[in-house]
């Protein structure tokens, strides 16, 4: 239910920079290793549907709306195409994009038709 309806790799970096919160606190706080946060960002694994309900917790309790992060098919295909050609930069600024609402999108749009100019 939770693996497909949920960027998991964007709102975990999320809780931890809303938090400041390194890999291995966050790993604590939900009782798994170091090395699995490190996967979900990595998106190599996703969270264990045992731990989705804490994460859930997690990322409220840090302040997210977690509607922020509901998967966007389009999205994910072109972000699993970038991560296969290496552009991590691109990929954390549609991860970026993807979160924003649509007053912050409209902002950045007009702030790079600036840049653009």
């Amino acid at each position: 239910m939770y693996q497909k309806k949920y960027n998991w790799p964007s709102m975990v970096r999320a809780i931890m920079d809303t938090a400041f919160m390194p890999q291995t606190e966050m790993a604590d706080n939900l009782n798994v290793s170091q090395q699995t946060i490190s996967n979900w960002l990595n998106s190599t694994r996703n969270p264990r549907v045992e731990i989705l309900p804490e994460l859930l917790k997690l990322a409220r309790d840090t302040g997210l709306d977690i509607r922020n992060y509901e998967s966007n098919p389009d999205l994910d295909r072109i972000t699993s195409y970038l991560k296969e050609n290496k552009a991590r930069e691109f990929i954390r600024m549609l991860e970026l994009y993807d979160r924003m609402n649509k007053e912050q999108r409209e902002k950045f749009i007009k702030y790079a038709d600036k840049l653009e100019s």
